[in-house]
């Protein structure tokens, strides 16, 4: 996974090199609030789950359903460089119709981002997962995690982007699970005055 997300970082670097902007336009607003929903797949099997048609289903570490709120704001008024902060939470659960295993953390993003004329968005920033947490509904002891600093890249245009989070957790227990993942990522901004 870590070789996957060193790639990918790599070609998105490349292919932010390659974009050009054809002509000047006006950045938009200088701050406001932003929502945004990732998908994100990946990471190691945390745990198993059988069903009784003799199938199973991994729950990883790195996979879930974010939501996040927070802002953005650009220092420099027509600077194209702008920091955005968020807060959200993510969430995955089984196919289970009988428990609630689930997987859920709470999500701190801190990131800077270069915003071309046309659209295209290069950013990168620190990753925060607080209270990393493995439920096992009764059906075994509930796994939790220290809190996990981590690195986040990503890529896109207008409000659809790619991302890759390399972070690790751990506890008392277990080192180095690897929870890093790739993702979509949709973002909605609203302009403050």
């Amino acid at each position: 996974m870590r070789k996957i997300g060193f790639g990918m970082c790599l070609g998105l670097w490349a292919l932010a090199s390659t974009v050009q902007a054809a002509e000047p336009s006006d950045h938009g607003k200088r701050g406001g609030f932003l929502a945004q929903v990732d998908l994100d797949f990946g990471g190691d099997d945390i745990a198993t789950v059988y069903f009784e048609d003799d199938s199973s289903q991994d729950v990883k570490a790195g996979q879930g359903v974010a939501l996040s709120v927070g802002g953005y704001f650009r220092p420099i008024e027509n600077s194209s460089f702008e920091l955005q902060g968020s807060l959200g939470y993510k969430y995955v659960t089984t196919q289970a119709d009988n428990a609630d295993i689930h997987v859920s953390r709470t999500l701190l993003q801190l990131e800077a981002l270069y915003r071309w004329p046309n659209g295209f968005y290069l950013g990168a920033g620190l990753m925060e997962h607080m209270n990393p947490k493995l439920s096992g509904d009764g059906f075994f002891e509930d796994v939790e995690f220290d809190d996990a600093t981590g690195f986040n890249a990503e890529l896109g245009w207008k409000w659809i982007g790619v991302h890759y989070t390399n972070i690790t957790y751990q506890n008392d227990f277990v080192e180095d699970v690897d929870a890093s993942c790739v993702g979509v990522r949709f973002t909605w901004r609203f302009g403050a005055e």
